[in-house]
């Protein structure tokens, strides 16, 4: 009996205070229909129209689309040693050029590790060869202070871990332009 006793109960309170309350609300609202209609569409037109833009990207230079694609730098396994290609040259001629002129600007150089190894071996690896970068673009020009480190260790492939070509896919530093 309490099982239907109870909702009943609810329900009626719930359906008494609805009505007591539009009860008490009712000299409050207007009387006029049509008016509070008309304000509402008076209100809309004042309204500025609703134009679809893009503004999570700020307009990009094509130098700057060219920068934030992030660039992959390679080792060989266990090795913090860098695979020179001409692609890496090009990228850096042209991030060296850009932070010449926007000295606020920063890269990011994050490394990375295929999966052979300890966790702990391989989050050190990674720091060592983002830091190997840091030091060799320091080198070539860079200022240190445009230049931020990290090491992801094995935790963010890009290529499966179980064949050669994917581990090597795996070891590099990730450069790229941060705002």
């Amino acid at each position: 009996m309490n099982r239907f006793l109870i909702p009943l109960v609810i329900l009626l309170g719930s359906f008494l205070y609805s009505l007591f309350w539009n009860q008490a609300r009712r000299p409050f609202c207007t009387n006029n229909t049509e008016e509070a209609i008309v304000e509402e569409v008076v209100v809309e037109e004042a309204l500025p129209p609703v134009t679809e833009t893009d503004t999570t990207q700020p307009d990009l230079t094509p130098v700057e689309k060219a920068l934030f694609e992030p660039l992959d730098i390679y080792f060989q396994s266990g090795s913090p040693n860098i695979i020179r290609t001409q692609e890496l040259n090009d990228w850096l001629a042209l991030a060296k050029k850009y932070l010449a002129e926007n000295p606020g600007e920063k890269l990011s150089l994050t490394g990375h590790t295929d999966s052979d190894g300890s966790d702990e071996l391989n989050q050190r690896l990674s720091e060592n060869r983002a830091a190997k970068v840091r030091d060799i673009l320091v080198a070539d020009g860079f200022s240190s202070t445009n230049l931020e480190t990290s090491g992801k260790g094995e935790t963010q492939p890009i290529a499966d871990n179980g064949t050669p070509e994917g581990k090597q896919k795996n070891r590099r530093v990730s450069i790229r332009l941060i705002k």
